[in-house]
């Protein structure tokens, strides 16, 4: 499974880094602009982070705004992958880009048909919202597994990466469901992994090693 770091903070992402088996970065119009950076020197610099894919998203509504900026984006390099949302003019265009050269993440997916029809055109990458459907009383992880079910039957070669991901327990069915990736933001990604009977295991196995063999290091000269 595919893990990605939905920020543009390279503070953050460097430190996420140094312990988390991270495979890229994700960012959007809002995620970027929060920086207050150059935006071809901040992608730079996050495609240095990124050991597979940097999915970076187009700001055009109209399908040849849309394909422009694909090309665009695609010019800088080929780890980046294109986030184009599934609206009718983000359809036209996945339609119309070669996805077998430039790579197409279909963002924004609040629905199964939606899913379908992006995974028809040949995007490389289904990115549903799981939050912001449960938000609104529907079910995220539920359009998660219908949207698996219907690739695998259906044989498509898309890769679905859930996203808008606002808790560790969404993480936790996600994972269930076998999805191939997602992309959490610093804070979700950080409280998924830590767990404080972890650290008190930690500390307990200190104490212990401590009380009998005080300062002696696994690594001390053997006496």
């Amino acid at each position: 499974m595919e893990l990605y770091v939905d920020s543009a903070n390279v503070k953050t992402i460097k430190e996420l880094k140094k312990w988390l088996p991270i495979d890229g970065v994700t960012v959007n119009p809002s995620i970027i602009s929060a920086e207050r950076k150059p935006l071809f020197k901040l992608l730079d610099e996050l495609l240095v982070l990124s050991d597979k894919y940097l999915h970076v998203q187009v700001i055009s509504a109209l399908k040849e705004d849309i394909i422009k900026e694909a090309e665009r984006l695609h010019s800088i390099s080929d780890k980046i992958i294109v986030k184009i949302p599934v609206s009718e003019q983000g359809l036209a265009a996945i339609k119309e880009i070669d996805t077998a050269r430039i790579k197409v993440t279909a963002t924004a997916i609040f629905s199964l048909t939606q899913a379908l029809s992006a995974a028809k055109a040949g995007a490389s990458y289904l990115a549903p919202y799981v939050s912001r459907l449960d938000s609104i009383e529907q079910s995220g992880v539920k359009l998660v597994k219908e949207m698996k079910y219907i690739i695998d039957k259906h044989q498509y070669s898309a890769k679905i990466i859930a996203a808008s991901i606002k808790t560790s327990n969404q993480v936790k069915e996600l994972l269930k469901t076998g999805v191939r990736a997602m992309t959490l933001s610093p804070e979700i990604m950080l409280q998924s992994h830590r767990h404080h009977l972890t650290d008190r295991a930690v500390a307990i196995f200190r104490e212990d090693w401590d009380s009998v063999y005080k300062k002696f290091e696994l690594d001390s000269e053997v006496k």
